[in-house]
């Protein structure tokens, strides 16, 4: 059975492209909405799988939107779309009972993933679950990404202009934060997490 989904957006062009990818993709747009309120009639009326909400909407913003919709219909998993990779705005989501986060300026292909794996029980925001010392530096965020490619710790610290000490100090944080127990296990969390610049 095709993934039912109700789009929320006050941009009738964003609303136009999101309902074209999600049908290309086999998924059924059910309703549109241009603000809160709608919404929450649309999602009494249509009982959707997802629904796409727009973080900054008259009558009712996304966040409050998506806060009421957790009491009207558990059943309904919000994405909220934003154009604001903004952590404090993606913990009010979460705290607001959203199951994803994402940037509007991320691939398509990444929001039809994302809605899929939203529907199968997953969520979407651990990017955003990062506070004080678990949250990445610039530094991990480098030797992160040289490791997805592939890069050995030797490699990395030349690359980097490190001792070879450091990089090994920067990968035992990153496996900690991370929760991970080998490279290929750091990778595979960190593209489920989105902390990749660019899909290794």
């Amino acid at each position: 059975m095709a993934i039912r989904v109700v789009l929320a957006d006050d941009h009738d062009l964003v609303r136009t492209c999101l309902r074209t990818l999600l049908t290309s993709h086999g998924i059924d747009v059910v309703a549109e909405t241009g603000d809160g309120r709608a919404l929450l009639q649309a999602v009494r009326e249509h009982a959707p799988d997802v629904a796409l909400v727009d973080v900054s909407m008259p009558l009712l913003d996304g966040i409050e939107a998506t806060r009421r919709l957790a009491r009207i219909r558990s059943d309904t998993r919000v994405v909220i779309l934003t154009m604001h990779p903004d952590e404090h705005l993606a913990r009010r989501a979460r705290d607001a009972g959203a199951w994803a986060y994402v940037v509007k300026d991320e691939s398509p292909d990444r929001l039809v993933d994302i809605v899929e794996r939203v529907v199968s029980g997953e969520r979407c925001l651990a990017p955003v679950e990062a506070d004080g010392e678990d949250a990445l530096t610039t530094r991990e965020h480098e030797v992160l990404q040289l490791i997805a490619e592939g890069k050995r710790n030797q490699e990395i610290a030349e690359i980097m202009s490190r001792s070879i000490h450091t990089v090994r100090s920067h990968r035992a944080r990153l496996m900690r934060k991370l929760g991970a127990t080998s490279a290929s296990e750091l990778v595979k969390v960190a593209q489920e997490r989105g902390l990749l610049r660019w899909p290794i």
